[in-house]
């Protein structure tokens, strides 16, 4: 029973962060969400400057952070990238509520005990061909970010590359 309440709130949570981002996307003119996902996409040449066709993202891995606990955030990115680099499959990893805190440059990064701080497990992940998503809502009201402040290489999830990655065909979610 306590599993099964745990797994409702995680959806919950997931509901409310993808909400989020639709409330604050179409608060915005289209023009402002996508100049602010090009401006993130744009700070890592090889970080996607639109989102994946679904065919791309079909059977893949949506994972939502919804943690900025270091324990539980390297479990969820060695998780992500292992999968990412033994099965390519797509993996998307969306840091939102207090998850978005792992992807502050600004914010000093302790080291984990596999000897790696979380913003570079992040790149390790994404150097893997991972695709880190950021709630523009939570990055502002939660994190207190600009989009100067995002982890090079971290997307802000607009609703395109959002909903794109977790509502492919066939995609396993996991909740952090």
């Amino acid at each position: 029973m306590k599993k099964q309440l745990r797994y409702i709130a995680s959806l919950i949570v997931v509901a409310f962060a993808i909400y989020g981002v639709f409330a604050f996307a179409t608060s915005m003119q289209p023009s402002i969400a996508r100049a602010a996902a090009n401006e993130s996409a744009q700070l890592q040449d090889d970080a996607p400057a639109t989102p994946r066709p679904p065919e791309e993202l079909k059977d893949g891995l949506f994972i939502s952070m919804t943690t900025d606990d270091i324990d539980r955030a390297a479990m969820a990115v060695g998780f992500a990238t292992k999968i990412r680099k033994n099965t390519g499959r797509p993996v998307t990893i969306f840091f939102n509520t207090q998850g978005v805190r792992l992807v502050d440059v600004d914010i000093p990064q302790n080291v984990h005990k596999s000897g790696n701080t979380i913003h570079e497990m992040i790149q390790m992940f994404m150097d893997e061909g991972g695709v880190a998503l950021v709630c523009p809502v939570c990055m502002v009201n939660v994190g207190g970010m600009e989009t100067e402040d995002i982890l090079p290489g971290v997307i802000i999830g607009t609703p395109e590359f959002t909903w794109g990655a977790l509502f492919a065909e066939n995609v396993t979610t996991l909740s952090y």
